[in-house]
């Protein structure tokens, strides 16, 4: 169930993703290890056999089904690497055997190497890297655990080997295999205490391509852990690095202290609200169509965050931020005087707004994700108090035409945006 065409795993399919790959991790670890120390089967080795080949048979039909209403609805043949594909699924389907089950039924002999066969699981592994690899596919906790996981199947592997060649007379299992994890964890990290060396021929044949490997694991390891944190915050870091250089700027021409603090308020709000300083640069190349859905989901992440739409559905809040235009506003201007028609509602991205009654009292201060002027959408009304920004803002704007519409399709959005207007109007007189 892997989908490199899409930008994002959906919830089910990281879930799925993520069972198939624990079935792996669990076969990786067992099957290796009860073939080196010959151990008998266990009755919850049974359990987790069948479990297993139950989830990747489950699997494999769903690859064909896919596959064959893909054909269906394409109306054409499997494309040439068609061949590649059923080859992965033979595999899979070899997977998908419970050897276990059949060896104990069947009182097979020589049942370790038979089960080896399970380890044709690990074929999954390769395909779910690649599509782990896509960092833009799946959260960074998924890819850091799936990296953790796969550095403790090779320790287990290698581990497996070492005590295969020195093998335990006293047949302590336990205490073998601890130290044969104790060796090749000192191995590969390059410390070598030195306690625990070949005494063999093949054993030291063993242990060197073991060391080179080391070395490579370790810087395989770290850099990919550098790359998963450093790549999710390159960013952040950029738009930091943007700040110290604003900082040098204001220093060097002498700011105003009251103008400093607009500049970086407005730089945190851009930090904090947004991926960049400027999404759209980032869109800037796509069609003007693509661009348009796409500023809708940026302008949907804002409005979630607004108590008028938080029991919005998903639809009617896309129908609102796709009507939503933005428009900014400097210091002491006006953005509604006393007296006019009201048509609009405004939403409050960035900066800090003043009511202003006309005899100058300033009545109340709106922030950062509120609204005014909502009773002009719901009822033809005059302006009774100035709006004025008190710095730097950017307002988005519904139109009572386009909040017509909307209301037309989802009409709870009417009924909160009557109860919060209910409620001010409630405020209202009893502060008077």
């Amino acid at each position: 169930m892997i989908h490199l065409h899409k930008s994002k795993l959906s919830a089910n399919e990281l879930i799925w993703n993520g069972l198939i790959f624990l079935a792996v991790f669990v076969t990786a670890l067992e099957a290796p290890f009860s073939f080196t120390y010959k151990t008998n089967i266990q009755i919850w080795q049974l359990w987790s056999d069948s479990i297993i080949s139950l989830i990747f048979i489950s699997d494999v039909i769903y690859q064909i089904r896919e596959r064959y209403f893909k054909v269906q609805r394409h109306s054409q043949k499997a494309k040439s690497n068609g061949t590649l594909w059923w080859s992965m699924i033979i595999i899979d389907v070899m997977a998908s055997v419970p050897y276990d089950v059949i060896t104990y039924s069947f009182d097979l002999h020589g049942y370790q190497i038979f089960g080896l066969f399970r380890l044709l699981r690990l074929a999954r592994v390769a395909r779910l890297y690649a599509l782990m690899s896509n960092l833009a596919l799946v959260p960074k906790f998924v890819r850091v655990t799936m990296l953790f996981c796969v550095s403790i199947m090779v320790i287990h592997w290698i581990a497996c080997g070492w005590s295969m060649i020195h093998p335990d007379s006293l047949k302590d299992i336990t205490t073998h295999y601890i130290k044969s994890l104790y060796w090749t964890v000192t191995t590969l990290t390059t410390i070598g205490y030195g306690d625990i060396t070949p005494t063999t021929t093949i054993g030291r044949l063993y242990t060197m391509p073991i060391m080179i490997l080391g070395v490579g694991v370790y810087g395989f390891v770290i850099a990919n852990v550098t790359r998963l944190f450093t790549t999710a915050d390159r960013y952040k870091e950029k738009s930091k690095e943007r700040l110290n250089d604003v900082a040098t700027f204001m220093k060097y021409y002498n700011i105003p202290d009251r103008l400093q603090g607009q500049v970086f308020g407005y730089y945190n709000h851009l930090i904090n609200k947004r991926l960049t300083e400027n999404d759209t640069t980032i869109i800037a190349d796509l069609p003007l169509a693509l661009q348009q859905e796409l500023q809708t989901y940026m302008n949907m992440r804002l409005i979630r965050t607004v108590p008028l739409f938080k029991n919005c559905s998903h639809s009617c809040l896309k129908d609102v931020a796709s009507a939503l235009e933005q428009k900014s506003y400097s210091p002491g201007k006006n953005i509604i005087r006393i007296g006019e028609s009201g048509n609009e509602m405004f939403m409050i991205g960035h900066g800090t707004v003043d009511i202003i009654f006309s005899d100058g009292t300033v009545v109340a201060t709106l922030h950062e994700g509120q609204i005014f002027g909502e009773a002009a959408l719901l009822k033809e009304t005059m302006r009774n108090a100035d709006v004025r920004a008190q710095n730097y803002c950017d307002l988005y704007i519904l139109k009572k035409e386009d909040f017509t519409k909307i209301i037309e399709k989802h009409p709870d959005l009417l009924e909160s945006m009557q109860q919060i207007t209910s409620r001010r109007s409630t405020d209202r007189r009893k502060a008077a």
